[in-house]
C-alpha cells in the first residue's frame, strides 16, 4: 500500500472516531437490531480484560496478544469470544497483519453476540481494514452490507467510502459519497474539502475545484497551498483577474514569501499588462535576498522595467545581469537603451563588451558594428566610425545602411575639408588685401 493510500485511509479512520460529538446521521429505515447472543461478560473476565486492553492501548501488542489469545483458549461465553477477538483484530491491524485482524473481526461480527454500537462499529473497522489490504471493492462491499443493517449512518462513514472509492479511481462515486458526508455534517470539515477538491480535478472539473478551495479557505485562510491552487485553478478557468487578485490577497497576508511565489506573482502582473507592479515585485525580492539573483531574474526585471518605460530601472537590471552573463546578449539590449537615450558612450561601450564576450548570431555582429559606426560618428570619432562602417559592410543585413553611413561620413568629411580650404583662402586672400592696403 502506498504512502497516499495510507494517508487517505487513516484520515477516514480519524474521521470515523472523531466525531461523536459532532457528526451528523442519516437515518436509514433499517430496524433496531437485536442481537441473537445477548450475554455479558463476567466480573473475573472483565478485570482480565481491562488488563489487556490497557496494554493495546500502550502498544505492548505482543503481550496483549499473548494474553488475548490465552483467555481465548479459556472457557468463555460468545459476547466475550467476540470483545477477545474484536481486540486480536485491532492488534493485527495496529501491525499491519490485515489478513489475520479481518478474520479476527469477522468472528465477531459473526457472534452476533456485541451491543449495537460495538457491533456496527466493528463492521466499520473491518471495512477499512480491507482497504487497508488494498482489496478496495471488497472494501466498498463491506460498507454496503453495514448501510443495509445499521439504523443510522454517520458522515464519517460517508467520507470512508469516499475515500475508498478515490482509492479506486472512480470519482463520481467517491464525488457522491462525499456529498452526502458534506451535507449530514453538522460544520464543514477541511479534509473533506480537499478530498472533493481533489476529486474535482480528477476529473477536470475546475469550476467545481474551485469552489471547494473557497471554502478551504473560508475554513483555513493560513494556508498558503489553498490561495496559490485557487489561483491556478482560477488562470485554468481563464479568469486572469481573480487569478492575480488571490494572490494579491495571500501577499497582503504575508503567505507568499518564497521565491517561487514571489516570481509566481511576477509572472502575473506581467501577463496581466501591469509592468510596474510586476517589475516591484521583482526588485524588491531581488534586493531583499527572497529571489536569488541570477541571470534570468535580473534579465526578467530589465525588460519587465523596460516595457513599464523605466529606462534607469531598466539599465541598472541589465547592468547586474551583464555581469551574470556568458555571452554578449543582454549588453546588446542595453546598447539600443543607450542609443534611446542619445548617450553615445554607454551605447559604445555596451557594444564593445558584446562583441567582446561573444555568442551573437551574424545578424547582430553585423548591426552592432553598425551601431558602433553610429555612436562613434555622433561623438565625432570619425576614424573609429568609419572602422566600424566598413566592417558593417562585409554583413549582409547591415551592408546597405553602413554603406550609406559611410557615404554620409564621408561626404561630411569632404564638406569639411572644402570649407576649411575656403575658409583658409578667404584667410589668405584678407591677409594679402591688408597686406596691399599698408
Amino acid at each position: 500500500m502506498n504512502k497516499n493510500t495510507k494517508f487517505l485511509l487513516l484520515l477516514a479512520v480519524i474521521s470515523l472516531f472523531s466525531q461523536v460529538v459532532f457528526a451528523g446521521v442519516m437515518k436509514t429505515g433499517n430496524p433496531i437490531r437485536e442481537r441473537e447472543n445477548k450475554g455479558g461478560m463476567t466480573e473475573s473476565i472483565a478485570k482480565k480484560f481491562v488488563k489487556l486492553q490497557e496494554m493495546v492501548a500502550d502498544s505492548k501488542n505482543v503481550e496483549a496478544r499473548a494474553g488475548l489469545t490465552a483467555l481465548l483458549a479459556k472457557r468463555l461465553n460468545n459476547y466475550e469470544k467476540a470483545n477477545v477477538n474484536q481486540f486480536l483484530g485491532w492488534v493485527d491491524y495496529a501491525e499491519e497483519k490485515y489478513r489475520s485482524a479481518g478474520k479476527y473481526l469477522q468472528v465477531a461480527i459473526d457472534s452476533d453476540a456485541l451491543h449495537n454500537q460495538a457491533h456496527f462499529s466493528v463492521m466499520l473497522q473491518q471495512a477499512q481494514i480491507i482497504a487497508a489490504s488494498g482489496d478496495y471493492q471488497k472494501a466498498i462491499d463491506s460498507i454496503h452490507r453495514y448501510y443495509k443493517v445499521t439504523d443510522e449512518i454517520k458522515d464519517s462513514t460517508f467520507y470512508l467510502e469516499a475515500s475508498i472509492y478515490a482509492q479506486m479511481e472512480k470519482y463520481r462515486l467517491a464525488i457522491k459519497a462525499l456529498k452526502k458526508a458534506i451535507e449530514l455534517s453538522d460544520k464543514p470539515v477541511e479534509s473533506w474539502y480537499y478530498l472533493l477538491f481533489n476529486l474535482h480535478m480528477q476529473l477536470s472539473e475546475f469550476k467545481q475545484a474551485s469552489q471547494s478551495l473557497e471554502v478551504l479557505i473560508k475554513l483555513n485562510p493560513n494556508k498558503r497551498d489553498y490561495w496559490i491552487k485557487l489561483s491556478e485553478v482560477y488562470f485554468t478557468l481563464k479568469k486572469d483577474d481573480k487569478s492575480l487578485a488571490v494572490l494579491i490577497l495571500a501577499d497582503e497576508n504575508g503567505l507568499i514569501p518564497e521565491e517561487k511565489d514571489r516570481i509566481k506573482l511576477f509572472k502575473m502582473y506581467a501577463f496581466l499588462g501591469v509592468p510596474f507592479k510586476a517589475g516591484n515585485v521583482l526588485e524588491k525580492g531581488l534586493k531583499s535576498g527572497v529571489i536569488k539573483p541570477s541571470y534570468k531574474h535580473w534579465d526578467d526585471l530589465g525588460s519587465i522595467w523596460y516595457t513599464a518605460a523605466e529606462m534607469d530601472r531598466s539599465l541598472s537590471a541589465y547592468d547586474e545581469a551583464s555581469k551574470l552573463a556568458s555571452d554578449g546578449k543582454i549588453d546588446f539590449r542595453r546598447a539600443y537603451i543607450y542609443f534611446a537615450r542619445d548617450d553615445w558612450s554607454g551605447a559604445r561601450n555596451a557594444l564593445l563588451s558584446s562583441l567582446e564576450k561573444g555568442g551573437l548570431k551574424e545578424k547582430k555582429i553585423g548591426t552592432a558594428y553598425l551601431l558602433l559606426g553610429m555612436a562613434e560618428s555622433e561623438m565625432k570619432n570619425t576614424s573609429s566610425a568609419l572602422k566600424y562602417l566598413r566592417k558593417a559592410v562585409g554583413y549582409k543585413n547591415v551592408r546597405n545602411s553602413a554603406a550609406q553611413w559611410i557615404g554620409h561620413i564621408e561626404k561630411q568629411v569632404k564638406d569639411a575639408k572644402k570649407r576649411a580650404e575656403a575658409e583658409r583662402a578667404m584667410e589668405e586672400e584678407r591677409a594679402a588685401n591688408e597686406i596691399l592696403d599698408q
